[in-house]
């Protein structure tokens, strides 16, 4: 039998540790303790695997087995090691803008809030879970953006059918997601509070879905930001929200928190497809 060399089989190590354990996350500290090596070494041997695709370093600073390695194996990642990745994203950012985010999906025609990250302040947000929505035009633009021929099913089919004028508008919204990665939507009523604004959650009728500018000394009534996570180019899988906007928001706040979700989108998608990923690039590689 070959002998291992001590190098290599601290390697393997590693990657059968984080085989092992596929639905978790863990620290450089607890990887160290678990297979008895020095800290140092295992930075050392991380660094490499994370820069080799093997292993994934989160935005939390922890580690799950990386894109290069499990699309080796399969054909598609399971959604937990998906979650482990998009969670501590979705950590930073409800922490940073002080907001909720949340990983949707869509589910036949109706969008599904899957998980939740509450700030501090917005931990009533979470509970109780909010019910899923209609993925009919004017929402669930960031799954359909990416291909003509599902704009024109997608507007085609909704109802009540619209009319020219909030056509134009909708259409509008979907070039502003395409060019900068990220859409927004703004509530027609005033938010006075925070119990005002939990009370207009998923209340589509107070909420216009067809804004396609920023004007950065603006005001905005904000209702909520998101950017779509995407499996492979022009296939949104998930997508990632902010709201629990509970005052109104300068237009360029609106667009350091859309630069900022729509970079945490690109770092999930990254992994999941195991390339990088420009959304600037998905419409016009899907026309």
């Amino acid at each position: 039998m070959t002998q291992i060399s001590p190098p290599v089989a601290r390697v393997v190590a590693v990657l059968n540790f984080l085989a092992g354990h596929p639905e978790q996350a863990f620290t450089l500290t607890e990887i160290a303790r678990s297979l008895k090596i020095s800290g140092a070494t295992c930075h050392t041997l991380l660094a490499a695997l994370v820069e080799a695709g093997y292993v994934y370093r989160t935005a939390g600073k922890t580690y799950v087995l990386g894109p290069a390695l499990v699309h080796a194996a399969h054909s598609s990642l399971a959604p937990e090691l998906v979650m482990q990745v998009a969670r501590p994203e979705m950590r930073l950012l409800a922490d940073e803008f002080d907001v909720v985010c949340s990983v949707f999906s869509k589910k036949d025609d109706r969008i599904v809030i899957r998980e939740r990250a509450a700030a501090l302040s917005h931990i009533g947000w979470n509970a109780p879970s909010p019910p899923a929505m209609t993925a009919e035009a004017p929402m669930g633009g960031v799954f359909v953006a990416w291909h003509d021929d599902e704009v024109e099913r997608w507007i085609a089919a909704a109802t009540p059918s619209l009319e020219a004028e909030a056509e134009a508008r909708l259409r509008g919204s979907l070039t502003f997601l395409r060019t900068n990665g990220y859409t927004f939507g703004v509530r027609t009523v005033p938010l006075t509070d925070p119990e005002r604004a939990r009370a207009l959650q998923n209340q589509p009728a107070v909420t216009d879905y067809g804004l396609s500018a920023i004007d950065p000394k603006a005001l905005y009534q904000l209702a909520y930001i998101a950017a779509p996570i995407f499996s492979r180019p022009g296939i949104v899988d998930l997508g990632l929200s902010l709201v629990g906007f509970d005052k109104p928001v300068k237009g360029a706040a609106i667009e350091a928190m859309g630069a900022r979700l729509h970079a945490a989108c690109e770092r999930i998608s990254t992994f999941i497809a195991g390339r990088a990923f420009r959304m600037d690039q998905m419409y016009s590689e899907n026309t």
